[in-house]
């Protein structure tokens, strides 16, 4: 059970950490910024994940990268359609 709820933690500080640097262009930049961002809260809230950091790092990443193609079809597209 305790894995179930530091996965859903770190599930919750990606998709805080993709919203807090959402901005247009800077797609690279963005991620390493939000990776950064999911780093310090999974160390503030004492959460270590058994696997070596590369690893770890390509799993957000890849978790990131679903979360802001949801994001884009779901909530941004839909605010600039509305906006536009």
């Amino acid at each position: 059970m305790e894995w179930i709820k530091m996965l859903l933690n770190v599930k919750n500080f990606i998709e805080i950490a993709v919203v807090m640097v959402e901005h247009p262009g800077g797609g690279a930049e963005k991620k390493q910024k939000a990776l950064e961002i999911i780093h310090i809260l999974m160390k503030e809230n004492d959460i270590h994940l058994p696997l070596p950091d590369q690893i770890i790092d390509a799993i957000i990443g890849f978790a990131i990268d679903t979360f802001v193609n949801w994001a884009n079809e779901n909530i941004w597209k839909k605010g600039s359609e509305e906006n536009g």
